[in-house]
């Protein structure tokens, strides 16, 4: 019972294909990605003074 658990497990993880490469972002995804880390960055801000203040 053992010996077909591990042969299962082997066939399995050597059926296991490459990971792709990952592609490059365009300028537009950087700037978006950029704006929405801001407006949490901005948020945060406005909160955490509310809270302390």
């Amino acid at each position: 019972m053992i010996a077909n658990i591990h042969q299962t497990a082997t066939t399995s993880f050597q059926n296991v294909s490459e990971k792709q490469a990952t592609k490059l972002s365009t300028y537009k995804e950087r700037v978006i990605a950029d704006r929405v880390v801001m407006l949490i960055m901005l948020l945060g801000t406005i909160t955490l003074a509310i809270i302390t203040a």
